[in-house]
């Protein structure tokens, strides 16, 4: 049973996915007010009655996470192609809400930006508060496991400066920036953790990775961020991504008309497309 977030008449709903098929709870008063809501209260939630979505719906973000981490260079064959030595410990970068984009929706290049780079990566989602989690115990706070696009403009993050380094706020913080979804697959459903991500496109696969190849492992990650910051529940951390993005590659930058798909075996594919900023 997969936690997705629907835009159903006209309003957002917490629905499941189950064996491919779109259920809602059937019980209305008792119906999570919200993604976040369902995850708190998942267990509750998997043994309550649920009805078969007749509806049509729209995919929302699965979950709107209150913070969002993302670690750099976290995979050995994106290290090797950016000629960066591996690091010793995760360095992380933020986005922010403004970035967030469904599955199905559509990614913004803004005007005057050229190398607008995908990166495939797979997002943890924190189920349970925590700070100064030791890494054996990291796991128990996951609630499961989403993807993203983290959407990079290369013209802003690599530009940079000689003293302060990558500009990671405009290089990162687009607006549109991170696409996620479609839904988030439950830890149990993936244990132990093991992935292949794939970006295709047009459908031209221009990444093929596996988490075998991170450096940094979730209850690594996990750790780290929590020794300075408190994880809560809906908390955002990802995986970074694998060998294949365009600036280190093929330098065939997304442009609008475009169609990205990431998949991630156990997870399914997020989808979106590119278009041109009207603004």
């Amino acid at each position: 049973m997969y936690l997705l977030t629907g835009v159903v008449n006209g309003k957002k709903e917490v629905l499941v996915n189950e064996n491919g098929r779109i259920y809602r709870f059937a019980d209305e008063k008792s119906r999570p007010a919200s993604a976040l809501d369902a995850i708190l209260r998942w267990k509750d939630l998997a043994r309550a009655d649920r009805i078969e979505n007749g509806y049509r719906f729209t995919y929302d973000v699965p979950v709107v996470p209150g913070k969002m981490f993302l670690p750099a260079v976290n995979f050995r064959s994106h290290s090797a192609e950016t000629s960066m030595q591996e690091l010793k410990e995760p360095y992380f970068f933020t986005k922010f809400s403004h970035t967030l984009v469904p599955h199905n929706g559509s990614v913004i290049r803004p005007r005057y930006v050229e190398r607008f780079d995908y990166e495939g990566e797979i997002g943890i989602i924190i189920g349970k508060r925590g700070k100064y989690i030791d890494e054996k115990d990291a796991m128990d706070h996951v609630f499961g496991y989403t993807i993203v696009d983290d959407i990079s403009l290369r013209d802003y993050q690599n530009a940079g400066s000689p003293v302060y380094g990558k500009d990671w706020v405009l290089g990162k913080n687009a607006d549109t920036a991170l696409p996620m979804g479609p839904w988030i697959v439950p830890r149990e459903d993936i244990e132990p953790f093991h992935a292949t991500i794939q970006t295709r496109i047009n459908g031209k696969l221009r990444q093929d990775g596996d988490t075998d190849d991170m450096i940094s492992g979730p209850a690594r990650l996990i750790s780290r961020l929590s020794m300075a910051i408190t994880l809560e529940p809906g908390d955002l951390i990802s995986t970074g991504t694998p060998a294949g993005v365009a600036e280190y590659g093929t330098r065939e930058y997304l442009k609008p008309g475009d169609t990205v798909e990431i998949t991630v075996s156990g997870i399914g594919t997020l989808k979106h497309s590119v278009v041109e900023d009207t603004a």
